[in-house]
C-alpha cells in the first residue's frame, strides 16, 4: 500500500505512547503553520461578526432575559457535544 505523508504520520503517531503523543501535539500547536491557520480562522470569524453587526444580525440581552440566553447557550453546547459523540 502506498501511503501519503499524512497517513504515515497518523500511523506513526498511533504507535506513540501518550506522553510522546502529547509532545507531538504541543509541537504542532506551537508551529508557525498552525498559528497562521488559527489566526486566519480568527480573522474570518471577526469579519463575520462585524458584518453581522453592520447588517443588523444580532440580538441584545439584558438582566431580564439573561437566564433565557444562558439556557439557549447551554442547549446549543449540549447539542454540539451530542453530535461529536
Amino acid at each position: 500500500m502506498n501511503m501519503n505523508a499524512v497517513e504515515k504520520i497518523k500511523a506513526a503517531a498511533a504507535e506513540l505512547d501518550p506522553e510522546e503523543r502529547l509532545e507531538l501535539f504541543r509541537w504542532w500547536v506551537e508551529s508557525p503553520e498552525f498559528k497562521k491557520g488559527q489566526l486566519a480562522a480568527l480573522k474570518r470569524e471577526i469579519a463575520k461578526g462585524i458584518d453581522d453587526l453592520e447588517n443588523g444580525r444580532y440580538r441584545t440581552h439584558d438582566a431580564a432575559n439573561a437566564m433565557q440566553l444562558a439556557e439557549e447557550v447551554g442547549q446549543l453546547g449540549r447539542e454540539r457535544l451530542k453530535n461529536y459523540s
